[in-house]
């Protein structure tokens, strides 16, 4: 499954992070050690190819990046920076772990207040024990939470994005999509509108990377085969995720049942949810990226934070229509959209197609 949920983390010095709330700028000191130390021992791609005892798997997937990176510049307009054209090895299972809360009877997440990136609804930690430590501590407030790990985030351009180890491993349809991804974030970004940055992020990812490998590998190649099940899965799942999340908001709403009846229809809901995954969802997946949802601890944190990234997957599409099926006039589009805008970039697109239609 692509697991391309982002941390939010700036260097707090560097980008004014003083100017934070109390709680937001001690979790930036807590986690500027970890993030300088990512910075270091970053090596150019051109260079780690030139070792002679770099094995030939390890060889293939960073020639890959350096493609895609070229390609998403000239054929899709994504930002050209050096992001993706440097190196640094992890010795870890991941790069950070992120983190999501939400109240008992909510799937309103918790937000936080950054410099730059704006009010975001999770945070990351480059340690895992800092993730379950701030876990407990919203949990015994009360909270829905969940920790997942992630292989790959974006700083925006404001430093630029290495390849770290845990991506490699991925096949090169999920690295392909990833890069996109990240350079999309690099790209466009609107400040306080997480849905809409996760959501076109996605959409350029999934298609920007079916357009790259079926001119890179071929239109019957395995890569193609597996980017359009896994973009299928992705609206599958979509339809899933807003179903449930609609189920959950109307029991919350209900005024004729006290807080503990809707605590005890909430836990028959996510055990029903996973039933229901497993009998009437999973069997339309046509890959395995979605085959350990009904393993992870389902709360309303992990839906919320699946709901950030599957908001309105159609939109997106709709507007790629409207620009001729072009993913550069695409990205031209929503990067203008932004620029000249200040309110939510998805009701200002979707108000646009009212117009066009």
């Amino acid at each position: 499954m692509k697991t391309r949920l982002k941390i939010i983390l700036i260097l707090a010095l560097l980008l004014g992070g003083f100017s934070c709330g109390p709680e937001e700028l001690a979790y930036l000191l807590q986690q500027a050690p970890g993030q300088l130390l990512l910075l270091m021992d970053r090596v150019p791609i051109e260079k780690v190819l030139k070792r002679k005892d770099l094995d030939p798997e390890t060889r293939a997937k960073l020639e890959l990046i350096l493609d895609v990176k070229k390609y998403s510049e000239e054929k899709i307009g994504l930002v050209r920076n050096k992001s993706y054209t440097i190196y640094r090895e992890l010795d870890r299972e991941t790069v950070t772990w992120n983190l999501t809360a939400c109240p008992k009877l909510s799937l309103t997440p918790l937000k936080w207040e950054f410099p730059v990136v704006g009010e975001v609804p999770y945070l990351g930690f480059f340690k895992k024990e800092d993730a379950l430590k701030k876990e407990a501590e919203l949990e015994a407030q009360g909270y829905d939470v969940y920790v997942r790990r992630a292989d790959a985030y974006s700083m925006l351009g404001i430093v630029s994005d290495p390849v770290y180890t845990p991506m490699l491993k991925w096949n090169n349809y999920e690295l392909v999509n990833t890069v996109i991804h990240e350079l999309t974030h690099g790209t466009v970004w609107a400040k306080g509108y997480p849905e809409f940055n996760e959501n076109f992020a996605l959409f350029v990812g999934n298609q920007g990377a079916l357009d790259y490998c079926s001119e890179k590998f071929g239109k019957d190649s395995e890569e193609v085969k597996y980017g359009i099940g896994s973009s299928q899965d992705d609206y599958t799942f979509y339809l899933y995720i807003t179903a449930l999340g609609d189920e959950l908001k109307a029991l919350y709403s209900r005024s004729d049942i006290s807080d503990e009846e809707k605590l005890k229809l909430k836990a028959e809901i996510f055990e029903k949810t996973k039933k229901d995954f497993e009998e009437n969802w999973m069997p339309r997946m046509k890959t395995q990226d979605y085959a350990g949802w009904t393993k992870r601890k389902l709360n309303n944190a992990t839906v919320a934070g699946r709901l950030v990234y599957y908001h309105d997957l159609s939109l997106y599409q709709r507007v790629y229509e409207k620009q001729g099926s072009d993913l550069k006039k695409m990205v031209e589009f929503v990067k203008e959209v932004v620029a000249k805008n200040t309110g939510d970039p998805e009701m200002y697109l979707q108000q646009w197609l009212l117009k066009e239609n």
